[in-house]
């Protein structure tokens, strides 16, 4: 009883400084790219991050091998959660501010659980109608706030993040992979920017502004907490914990971005914005715990 409480609070502490690292980057990320592109600071902060990864892995369960029928799952995952989530994200912050991106990115398990509803692995229900005409009230009041139509562009990057993530995380849900959450997260990082290095390269080395102690800080943060430590610990809180709690404790992440913004980076915060955050975080709330269909199952299918 004792180890098995042991074991479920080390799962709960790491949930918890996850979300505290998740609610922190938005608004350190913004300041960074100041001086770094999106493209090349998502480069500078992976590549450390996943020899970090990979040597913690090792000393672990002494091998960094992916078991074979593993690798499509880690491709997807390495495309959606990395390649897409990360420069998505990036630029989306640049565009509406770390508090906003935040707000409308945490949509994604809203959009994780109408995925996995598509693909077979949930019904669908009425908790997940109303979650989805909930956040599509949130963001419509987001995207009368940010005047959409001068920002389509940043707009839709942002949302189309959250998308990516959602599918990034049904797949880390049931694709089946069953390797060590470090080891997984690893070779995540390293997939995943392969691609955005070519991009990296082209665009941005004329693009670098003058690089200070903060920004150098801010990179030592990403590859140590944003990087390493959020992949390895979502992963294991997903294989842990049910998709719901981790969904339901992602609900803080946009309340403390929107916070860190208003009051470190003095980011305006408006009655349409506090508006998006309920209906957003209500719709989480609903895919989350499914209070309207107590009584659905969920289909067991593998990828």
């Amino acid at each position: 009883m004792g180890l098995i409480f042991s074991k479920q609070f080390v799962t709960v502490l790491l949930l918890i400084i996850l979300v505290l690292v998740w609610s922190s980057v938005w608004s350190l990320f913004r300041i960074a790219m100041e001086a770094i592109p999106p493209f090349s600071f998502r480069v500078i902060i992976g590549l450390p991050a996943f020899l970090l990864l990979l040597i913690l892995g090792y000393k672990k369960v002494k091998t960094v091998k992916i078991p074979r029928n593993n690798i499509k799952s880690l491709l997807l995952i390495s495309f959606f959660n990395v390649t897409l989530w990360q420069i998505l994200m990036l630029y989306g912050i640049t565009m509406l501010g770390g508090g906003r991106a935040a707000v409308l990115t945490y949509t994604m398990p809203v959009w994780a659980t109408i995925f996995a509803a598509i693909f077979g692995y949930e019904k669908i229900n009425f908790s997940i109608i109303v979650s989805l005409i909930l956040g599509m009230i949130g963001i419509f009041f987001l995207s009368i706030e940010i005047n959409i139509f001068e920002n389509l562009f940043g707009f839709l990057i942002t949302l189309s993040a959250g998308l990516s993530w959602a599918i990034g995380t049904m797949i880390v849900k049931y694709g089946g992979i069953k390797s060590d959450g470090l080891i997984v997260a690893g070779w995540q990082q390293l997939i995943g920017i392969i691609p955005i290095i070519p991009f990296a390269l082209y665009y941005d080395l004329n693009n670098f502004g003058e690089i200070e102690l903060r920004h150098i800080l801010i990179i030592f943060y990403g590859i140590f907490f944003s990087s390493a430590y959020t992949y390895w610990a979502y992963f294991t809180v997903l294989q842990k914990f049910s998709v719901n709690i981790t969904s339901i404790s992602v609900m803080t992440v946009p309340v403390l971005a929107v916070l860190i913004d208003y009051f470190m980076i003095d980011f305006p915060f408006s009655t349409l914005d506090l508006f998006a955050l309920i209906f957003i975080i209500s719709g989480i709330y609903i895919a989350a715990t499914r209070p309207f269909n107590k009584n659905s199952t969920k289909i067991d299918k593998s990828l």
